[in-house]
């Protein structure tokens, strides 16, 4: 997946008087909130800018956005606030095609041991090696799912869910997929439905096993119809 640039201002801020806004911050957030959000300065997102964006002498920088709403907020060198900019979303999410939107990851190498669900919201309670999307649902158009790859040992059932982390139930699945293959096989579940628009949530990935261990890796959103 490649970023897309900012759809959201130009790349050279300005100060109240119009002046460029040189060695200004930009700090950017999950949308709605005062998580911290990372953004890149090249299209493949393998560089991750400082967070806040130090502008230069002549106001400039450079900003990637991943598949996710984000919260800008601009200040001086002062670190007087400027202006802030809510929901400002990828341009992948408003214009998604057909195919994977989001690579929530996971490892193949890292077995899957819990019988339940990791109980709670934090990172930690994730699937190893897997990543959080942001995003309101308001930005995705069309039917999605999640799929990815899973592999069984001695025929235990292996099942990964997609949870939301940000409305008080990040134990209960919005959607899943299970395997007991032993070799290793692509699963793809039912149509997602999202919480309503409105607000940008996260969303992450939990995975369990019936007894033994399972692995479970390449979990991705992707995009039907």
């Amino acid at each position: 997946m490649s970023g897309t640039l900012s759809p959201v201002g130009p790349s050279q801020f300005f100060d109240d008087d119009g002046d460029p806004l040189a060695a200004g911050l930009l700090y950017t957030y999950v949308a709605g909130s005062s998580t911290p959000a990372t953004t890149y300065s090249d299209s493949a997102l393998s560089t991750a800018n400082a967070n806040p964006i130090v502008l230069d002498g002549a106001g400039r920088c450079t900003i990637y956005l991943d598949s996710a709403s984000y919260k800008f907020v601009l200040k001086d060198a002062d670190l007087a606030t400027i202006w802030t900019q809510d929901n400002i979303s990828s341009v992948a999410l408003g214009q998604s095609v057909l195919g994977e939107v989001f690579t929530f990851g996971g490892e193949a190498s890292t077995p899957i041991t819990d019988t339940t669900y990791p109980s709670g919201a934090t990172y930690d309670k994730l699937m190893s090696g897997s990543a959080i999307l942001s995003v309101d649902s308001a930005n995705l158009v069309g039917t999605y799912a999640i799929a990815g790859m899973l592999l069984s040992n001695a025929g235990v059932t292996v099942t990964v869910a997609l949870v939301n982390l940000s409305d008080g139930s990040p134990d209960t699945p919005i959607a899943t997929i299970s395997s007991t293959h032993a070799t290793g096989e692509r699963v793809i579940s039912g149509a997602i439905t999202f919480p309503a628009a409105g607000a940008s949530k996260n969303f992450g990935i939990k995975a369990k096993v019936s007894s033994g261990t399972a692995f479970g890796w390449a979990l991705s959103l992707q995009r039907l119809s």
